[in-house]
C-alpha cells in the first residue's frame, strides 16, 4: 500500500520575472527566465515526496525528451513513476508562467499529453497502488478523474483540489460523490456554490452553506491561511505563518501535497492543515512551482 497516490498532470513550465504583470494590450518586458518542471499533478507528487511521504503518480507525458526528462525528475524524488504513460501523439504539456515583483502570477497551460489521460489507466494505476489518500486536481480529463471513483479503496481518502474549476461546476457531480476533502481556493468555493468570491470567513461559511458538500472541505485563502469545515462541526480558521514572499506559484500545489501527506501519515484534518499552510507559506519564499528540501523543514506527521 502507498502512502498518497496523486492523479493529475506534469508540465515543463516556462517562467518569465517581470516587474508588473501585464494587462491586456500591453507589452512587457522580462527582467529573467527560468524552465522548471511543473503541473499541479506535478508539483503536488513532488510535494509529498519531499515531505517525506511515500508517493505514486498516474498521469502522463509525450514521448519526447521533456517528458523523458520529467520522468527521471520524478523518480529522482522517490515518486514512483509507473503509472504514467508516454503519449505518442502528443507532446509533453506546457505551461508559460508569469511572476511580478510583488510574487503575484499569471498562468497560461497548454495542456498536451496531460489531455491524453484514459480512465482505464487511472482505473488500473489507482487499483495497483491500493492508496491510503488519493489526491487529484482537475487538468486531466473529467472521465480519466471519474474513473478514480470506482477505482479507489474504500479505505481510501480522496482529496480533491478543484482547479481549474471547469465553466459548468455541475460536471464534477460524480467525482465529488466520492470526494472525502475537498480543497478549493476563495475563487473556487465562490464558484462551486454559485456565489461571489468570499472576502471574510464570514462570507466563506456562506459559501459553504451555499454548496451543500456533506463531507469535509479545506478552503485555503493565501496570506490568511486555511479554513476547515467537517460536518457536524463549527468552521475553523488556521492562521497563515507569516512570509515575504518571492514567488506563489505552486503554493497551493504545496499546501495539498502537505495535507495529503498529513493525512496518509495519521494525522487529524486540524493537524494536517496547520503543516499544510506552514509548507505553503514556506514555499512561496523561493522562485519555482515545486517545494524543495530547502524550504521544507523536514518530514511532515509520521511520513516516511
Amino acid at each position: 500500500m502507498s502512502g498518497v497516490c496523486v492523479v493529475g498532470s506534469l508540465n515543463i513550465d516556462l517562467s518569465y520575472r517581470v516587474a508588473t504583470l501585464p494587462v491586456p494590450g500591453e507589452t512587457v518586458l522580462a527582467l529573467d527566465r527560468a524552465r522548471d518542471y511543473g503541473g499541479k499533478g506535478g508539483n503536488q507528487a513532488i510535494a509529498v515526496a519531499v515531505l517525506g511521504g511515500d508517493v505514486a503518480f498516474v498521469g502522463a507525458v509525450g514521448a519526447d525528451e521533456a517528458g523523458l526528462d520529467y520522468l527521471t525528475h520524478l523518480r529522482r524524488h522517490g515518486v514512483d513513476t509507473s503509472g504514467v504513460t508516454q503519449a505518442s501523439a502528443v507532446a509533453t504539456g506546457t505551461a508559460m508562467v508569469f511572476v511580478d515583483d510583488a510574487g503575484e502570477n499569471l498562468i497560461v497551460v497548454d495542456p498536451g499529453a496531460n489531455s491524453s489521460v484514459q480512465p482505464d489507466a487511472v482505473s488500473h494505476a489507482v487499483r495497483a497502488c491500493s492508496p491510503s489518500a488519493v489526491l487529484a486536481q482537475l487538468e486531466i480529463p473529467l472521465d480519466a478523474l471519474e474513473a478514480i471513483v470506482e477505482a479507489i479503496p474504500d479505505t481510501a481518502t480522496f482529496i480533491l483540489n478543484p482547479a481549474p474549476m471547469p465553466s459548468d461546476p455541475n460536471a464534477l457531480a460524480k467525482v465529488l460523490s466520492r470526494v472525502d476533502i475537498l480543497v478549493p481556493n476563495r475563487t473556487e468555493l465562490g464558484q462551486l456554490a454559485g456565489r461571489n468570491e468570499p472576502d471574510t470567513i464570514t462570507d466563506v461559511a456562506e459559501c459553504l452553506t451555499a454548496l451543500r458538500f456533506e463531507r469535509s472541505v479545506v478552503v485555503t485563502l493565501g496570506a490568511d491561511g486555511a479554513a476547515v469545515f467537517e460536518p457536524g462541526a463549527e468552521l475553523r480558521h488556521i492562521p497563515a505563518v507569516r512570509v515575504d514572499p518571492v514567488d506563489t506559484t505552486g503554493a497551493g500545489d504545496a499546501f495539498c501535497g502537505a495535507l495529503a501527506t498529513g493525512l496518509a501519515a495519521g494525522l487529524s484534518l486540524d493537524e494536517s492543515v496547520r503543516a499544510a499552510v506552514k509548507v505553503a507559506g514556506r514555499s512561496t519564499t523561493l522562485r519555482g512551482a515545486q517545494l524543495t528540501a530547502e524550504t521544507s523543514e523536514g518530514p511532515v506527521g509520521e511520513a516516511r
